[in-house]
């Protein structure tokens, strides 16, 4: 009965309040974001001319095979989506000894790619693929080419193999290069990351609203005053918890369903956005319930008015920063971003919209939220009466 009064006090605050919390929480965040998402539509449409993974091939094998795949990997088609380095590769493309005999075995030699810190996920499984592909295709040559030299006429050889050689080569041809480039290069759309940059905007000053809201309760003397009545410091911590966490969620959800109502951004599985919604928002107001424990008023102001303004600057200039150099100073601000984790999450959501491209961000914003509270209830035990 108690939490429930808690929550209908936060209610009730939140609706007298509505307008100007709409107006800061949702209504400028989204409006940034989708100005500046439609000014900058045409820096976010991906360029299919350059080669998009630097690769280093390292091979062991030393056999016609090893260097037919070298071949293939060096051929004319593939410069649009693989650049040959001896350094400073993305990706590390090992072929192991015995490959080649592997196929005259019938034996799975497999190749390791190595996907360095410069490199990402999903274009290495991509080249995995084609490679994988590419083996497939000469494994079958290799049988068919074994039949034929078993069953086939010796005028009849040459015909066969040459009709063989070219079903081959179609298999590689500039279409299906092209189509590669384009699913290896799908990347967000200038709309779907403003969302976020100005998502994770919006959670800051959520979370300064919080951290000011409990400021304002000591300083008023509510703490108090409820300290008088039948409750005691853990029950007001978590009450109060739970009711900041359903505040969070209530205006996280308003922002990304509008994204997703107009088609714009958040537009993945429901069930998994609902999901990153819930862990993310508990992070949140964790952390801001944290720091409201350990901080004076100015102190955690601060940290968040810079976190703010470097997520912000770092989101903004980010397609610009791509553009500098090899990108290295875009890559270093989406690591070390205030928001990266949450960020990540997204991105990720956006781009595979797959639990397995996310689980282990969740996991780790779940663990984190679980040590923070940990941490936030010692404090308020070993407090006691002074928490607030």
């Amino acid at each position: 009965m108690k939490l429930l009064a808690f929550i209908k006090t936060v209610l009730k605050s939140t609706l007298k309040n509505l307008l100007n919390q709409l107006l800061i929480f949702s209504v400028f965040p989204l409006l940034l974001g989708l100005v500046i998402g439609y000014f900058s539509e045409d820096q976010f449409v991906p360029s299919a001319e350059m080669p998009v993974m630097k690769i280093m091939i390292k091979d062991e094998d030393n056999s016609a095979e090893s260097n037919n795949l070298i071949g293939f990997l060096e051929g004319q088609e593939m410069k649009r989506l693989v650049e040959i380095r001896e350094e400073d590769a993305q990706y590390i493309v090992a072929i192991p000894e015995g490959y080649g005999q592997g196929f005259l075995n019938n034996r799975d030699i497999p190749i390791e790619i190595e996907i360095t810190d410069e490199g990402f996920e999903s274009l290495g499984n991509m080249l995995a693929e084609i490679i994988d592909k590419y083996n497939e295709e000469i494994y079958l040559n290799y049988m068919i080419q074994k039949r034929i030299e078993e069953k086939a006429l010796p005028e009849e050889r040459e015909g066969l193999s040459q009709r063989i050689y070219s079903k081959i080569a179609e298999v590689y041809s500039h279409g299906l290069i092209e189509n590669n480039i384009i699913t290896a290069k799908k990347s967000l759309t200038s709309y779907e990351h403003f969302s976020i940059t100005f998502f994770g905007y919006m959670l800051f000053l959520i979370m300064m609203s919080l951290i000011n809201g409990e400021y304002i309760t000591r300083e008023k003397g509510v703490y108090s005053r409820i300290m008088a009545a039948p409750i005691t410091d853990v029950q007001y911590f978590n009450y109060n918890l739970i009711s900041s966490y359903i505040f969070v969620v209530f205006f996280i959800l308003l922002y990304v369903l509008t994204y997703r109502i107009f088609g714009l951004s958040f537009t993945g599985s429901l069930v998994l956005l609902i999901v990153i919604v819930l862990i993310q928002s508990l992070l949140g107001t964790v952390l801001a319930t944290l720091l409201s424990l350990i901080l004076r008023k100015k102190a955690s102001n601060a940290i968040l008015n810079a976190l703010i303004t470097i997520q912000i600057v770092g989101g903004v200039a980010y397609v610009p920063l791509k553009k500098i150099g090899d990108g290295v100073l875009a890559r270093i601000v989406e690591k070390y971003s205030p928001d990266a984790l949450i960020a990540s999450t997204y991105r990720s959501y956006l781009i595979y919209d797959g639990f397995n491209s996310i689980k282990i961000q969740l996991m780790i914003m779940a663990v984190i939220s679980l040590v923070l509270y940990a941490i936030s209830l010692i404090w308020v035990k070993v407090r006691r009466g002074e928490a607030w």
